[in-house]
């Protein structure tokens, strides 16, 4: 199988390209001279070099405060570009296996959601990743749209390393208790695609949309608190309090205040258990620290 990869550089697509490398599986990650995602012309080319069996997408744009201040550039992004490469993988029959996100959903329902919920974004961020779902559920029919709740990594930008970042060097930090996620390491995220990838080069076909988080939900402060509680075994802190703020007074666009997602469908389909993430927290923290 020769695997196309949009956004190698990226939070995921770096630790999808490492796994799949390590498992021989042949990987190409065009750079953003080859394949410019605000560039339609370079993604049909690219393909048309490649001929890939299967692509996968990591990348996007995915700030939420820059968004509603370029909502043009944000919207060629994330579904104008995604509608093209769908249309791309069409033609040339290669599955797509797209990366998206919990915010298409408002966050107002009280259970974790489920694929069977209907989105309902916020803002502009969101409301374009919605539409590249729709554009790609409609335009190629082998793919896979894997949406993802909170994705948390030692580097980069992600909630872990803002909370590292910030009691690092900050005496007081603000967060929220009415925000409930499931934190999901990207080492774990690119675990589940190539999982997923793996199946379909043996013959499956369970193409749709599949939800994927670590299994056990918490808010916004209490996992400050287990962070700054792990964080404490490396380096003398300076944070001495946790401010606590609600969701909505917070500037600009807010993330849904549920985060959280069901991963029944996921398990039944592919057989992915969603794992804790707490392991995987402690090696991230201690991962953060050997990088300074």
């Amino acid at each position: 199988m020769k695997i196309l990869l949009v956004g190698g550089t990226g939070l995921i697509g770096q630790e999808v390209q490492q796994l799949l490398q390590e498992k021989q599986v042949n990987c190409i990650a065009p750079d953003r001279n080859e394949l410019n995602l605000e560039h339609p012309e370079t993604i049909d080319a690219s393909l048309k070099k490649h001929q890939p069996d299967l692509v996968i997408n990591c990348a996007g744009y995915n700030d939420p405060v820059k968004a509603e201040n370029e909502p043009s550039k944000c919207f060629r992004i994330n579904r104008d570009a995604m509608a093209t490469l769908a249309d791309c993988c069409n033609r040339q029959n290669a599955p797509l296996v797209y990366i998206s996100t919990y915010r298409v959903f408002d966050g107002t329902k009280k259970e974790a959601y489920t694929e069977k919920d209907i989105p309902n974004p916020s803002g502009v961020l969101a409301t374009s990743r919605w539409q590249a779902e729709q554009q790609i559920s409609e335009r190629c029919p082998k793919h896979i749209i894997l949406r993802l709740s909170w994705v948390i990594s030692y580097k980069r930008t992600n909630l872990l390393k803002y909370l590292l970042d910030q009691i690092s060097k900050e005496q007081e930090v603000a967060v929220v208790s009415d925000q409930q996620g499931c934190p999901t390491p990207s080492e774990d995220a690119a675990r589940v695609i190539v999982a997923i990838i793996q199946q379909l080069g043996c013959g499956a076909e369970p193409w749709g949309t599949y939800h994927y988080a670590g299994a056990e939900p918490i808010s916004e402060n209490r996992f400050a608190e287990t962070v700054i509680s792990e964080a404490s075994q490396y380096q003398a802190l300076k944070i001495r309090k946790l401010r606590m703020d609600k969701l909505n007074e917070r500037d600009g666009i807010q993330a849904p205040t549920n985060a959280t997602l069901t991963c029944r469908k996921i398990l039944s389909t592919f057989g992915v258990h969603n794992r804790p993430w707490r392991s995987s927290l402690a090696r991230m923290i201690k991962r953060y620290y050997e990088c300074l």
